[in-house]
């Protein structure tokens, strides 16, 4: 039976009631995925000599111990025999939001409803794209985003094309793509997130959960405004040091890490969308579209 269940997840922020739309009876206890996080965790430096950054940190929260939950409002046709939440991630897999948020809960995983989550015809580069709405302010944290969870590949690329109508003001964080363990450590383990440049303008930057490093591009590459433009994050997990990451912005490699831990866990999710803490204006609306998990980068 699906139902609406009333969640409170804890982060580094403290805790905040969600509600998650369409969970199954069976589902185990979460459901909540990470938020977002504080800034001034700067000046670190990262491993192999990437700089750590001088202002904000935009790294999300902890989360709650994650359960199986449904798409917003909706019944999506394999809702009854969707993978578990610890099944490995078979890849290539790719949305276009084309069916919704559907493509998310069939494959095991879930979107939050925030209430302010669709999908639209415009903007969209072809087809549908998701429209993420949050609010925040000082003291609120609100995520409107969607989760694939299950045994992450060894090895992958994580993409998404954003769409941001206007700027922001960037306080405790902006985040739009958190990486956490999923097992019993429910560990964050990596970020990417926006902060204002030295101009003011919006730019990409990685946290590291691991060692609570902010990794920084060493040039400036601000995000176009009012235009669609393509964030890829390379993942290959390791528990020892042979581990490697990877921020593209388009083209453009933004941070590249190697010879390091990048995920001690035995599961994990990725979570695409919209977080914010603090932003100016508080409401602020992106969109999402062609979300891919793939071996190599497009």
């Amino acid at each position: 039976m699906l139902r609406a269940l009333l969640l409170v997840s804890c982060s580094l922020l403290g805790c905040e009631p969600k509600l998650v739309v369409g969970e199954r009876d069976d589902a185990g206890a979460g459901g909540a995925a990470g938020g977002g996080g504080t800034a001034g965790q700067a000046g670190e430096t990262g491993d192999a000599g990437d700089a750590g950054a001088t202002g904000q940190a935009g790294a999300a929260g902890e989360a709650g111990a994650a359960g199986e939950a449904g798409a917003t409002g909706m019944e999506c046709p394999n809702n009854g025999n969707r993978p578990a939440q610890t099944d490995p991630i078979a890849i290539p897999w790719s949305t276009g939001f084309e069916n919704g948020f559907c493509d998310f809960v069939d494959a095991g995983g879930f979107c939050f409803d925030s209430g302010m989550n669709k999908t639209v015809s415009s903007p969209a580069r072809s087809g549908q794209a998701a429209e993420f709405t949050v609010r925040s302010d000082s003291t609120t944290e609100f995520q409107a985003r969607c989760v694939r969870q299950g045994v992450l590949p060894s090895a992958a690329y994580y993409g998404a094309w954003y769409y941001i109508p206007v700027t922001a003001t960037v306080g405790d964080g902006w985040n739009l793509f958190h990486f956490k363990g999923g097992d019993a450590s429910t560990a964050g383990l990596w970020d990417v997130s926006l902060i204002n440049g030295t101009n003011g303008e919006l730019e990409l930057l990685v946290f590291d959960f691991l060692r609570g490093v902010v990794r920084k591009p060493a040039q400036s590459s601000p995000v176009p405004i009012g235009e669609w433009f393509h964030i890829q994050f390379y993942l290959k997990r390791a528990a020892d040091a042979t581990g490697a990451i990877q921020l593209y912005q388009g083209t453009t490699l933004l941070v590249d890490a190697k010879n390091l831990v990048t995920d001690d866990s035995t599961w994990g999710q990725w979570l695409v969308g919209n977080y914010g803490r603090d932003l100016t204006p508080p409401e602020i609306t992106l969109y999402v579209d062609d979300v891919t998990i793939a071996a190599t980068r497009n």
